[in-house]
């Protein structure tokens, strides 16, 4: 059987990679045996094979999940209308979690309450951390077919549906650049299959 490897080029602080050979060595692994077991964790895992905390004081984090919400070939953005630091930025539509509650139920909350479409909530596909002013954002994303309804402006000035290769031509909130560079990577790798 064909052993097939791929070269990673990572950037480290040259105090960081010092001190973690040291003990890597002591524990008997290399740096490329120590990166290939962090990797498939997080394959097995299916995101980080740690706790990632808020380490900064007095910052909340707030667990936010959204849809990328598919029809005709298009995903719906919205451009935020709340006054806070964000107003006028493109997101993906969805919602803040309550408590415990299952995130394909914040979703088919916030769609209906805030939003007033139906969807068909799919795969989750990834996430992404973002420190804001005051508060940091963990936010989820899930697959979503359009059923029906018109979008809400109530929390929104406008929205739009756009191909997921323009994504990026939008003005969004920083945890969704994040997901959209996400989206048109997986996208490009679906196109040349």
């Amino acid at each position: 059987m064909e052993n097939k490897t791929s070269a990673i080029n990572i950037q480290i602080d040259s105090n960081v990679k010092k001190d973690a050979t040291m003990v890597l060595t002591d524990l008997g692994l290399s740096m490329s045996s120590a990166i290939n077991l962090f990797l498939k964790q997080v394959i097995k895992k299916n995101g980080l094979p740690f706790e990632v905390t808020n380490v900064v004081e007095n910052k909340k984090i707030l667990d936010v999940v959204c849809g990328l919400i598919m029809k005709d070939g298009k995903c719906l953005i919205a451009r935020r209308n709340k006054e806070d630091h964000l107003k006028g930025k493109w997101e993906f539509p969805g919602g803040r979690r309550q408590g415990l509650e299952d995130e394909k139920k914040t979703l088919e909350r916030a769609f209906t309450e805030l939003f007033k479409i139906k969807t068909n909530i799919n795969d989750y596909l990834t996430h992404s951390i973002c420190e804001y002013p005051g508060h940091i954002v963990d936010l989820k994303i899930y697959e979503c077919d359009y059923i029906s309804g018109e979008f809400d402006l109530s929390i929104h000035s406008e929205y739009k549906w756009v191909n997921i290769e323009e994504l990026l031509d939008y003005d969004l909130c920083d945890a969704d650049v994040i997901l959209s560079k996400f989206l048109i990577k997986k996208a490009l790798e679906e196109s040349r299959k």
